[in-house]
């Protein structure tokens, strides 16, 4: 009696023709975005706004659009011939929307005698909501978080806290859809300030994670302008 044993090999050549393949994939994800214009699929619909929701909460308000299915751009106006391709056009699924915020840490610049505009005194902080289907119907949605009352106080922002600045990103599958105005940072409008303003922001928010949180963590309510989520 003889036992078969096969064992899968992968050789150089097989390895080589994999790596070629999900270069390709990549690739083309990043030539499409290119193709997109910004707002083109999704957009900000007015400004992101924070206002005092509780005593022990203080409410971040991002206002969007889907204006369409970036599969439909895609296919360029073929249909879908495999399953694999198949989605529906009234839906988006697996959207990402990712927020960091920046606020003045008054406490400390006032004790150092700061100037108002010393990024030195900026604390960041960011958070994500992972959404599984999203309706396209040209309706404003809100994406919501909540920011903690007593580490405002704490921060000494007073009874009308601002933001110093904001980056958010809506992402599907590791591509990210270019908004005409997904950073703001002071009164600035240069480039090249926005862009090391959205560099600063994802490098010094993990030092805070967790403070800045969806606003659906304390109450489900806060979904019925969005939909349903991936939940922790």
């Amino acid at each position: 009696m003889f036992t078969l044993y096969s064992e899968t090999k992968v050789f150089p050549m097989q390895k080589t023709t994999l790596t070629i393949f999900l270069t390709l994939i990549a690739l083309n994800s990043v030539l499409f975005a290119n193709e997109l214009l910004p707002d083109q699929i999704i957009k900000l619909d007015g400004k992101i706004s924070i206002t005092q929701e509780s005593e022990q909460w203080l409410k971040i308000t991002v206002p969007f659009l889907i204006n369409q299915h970036p599969d439909q751009i895609k296919l360029k106006g073929q249909k879908p011939e495999s399953l694999e391709e198949m989605f529906n056009p009234k839906f988006l699924s697996g959207i990402k929307i990712r927020l960091w915020v920046s606020f003045m840490n008054e406490f400390n610049r006032s004790a150092l005698r700061g100037d108002k505009k010393d990024v030195r005194f900026f604390e960041y902080f960011s958070a994500e909501i992972d959404c599984l289907a999203l309706e396209i119907d040209r309706k404003t949605k809100k994406a919501e978080f909540l920011f903690p009352s007593t580490i405002a106080k704490m921060m000494d922002l007073g009874n009308y806290p601002k933001l110093t600045g904001y980056v958010v990103e809506f992402v599907r599958n590791g591509e990210s859809f270019e908004l005409s105005n997904s950073i703001n940072f002071l009164n600035y409008d240069k480039k090249e300030y926005l862009e090391k303003y959205r560099m600063e922001a994802a490098n010094n928010s993990s030092e805070t994670e967790g403070i800045l949180i969806p606003a659906h963590y304390v109450n489900s309510i806060y979904l019925n302008n969005l939909g349903p989520v991936v939940r922790n």
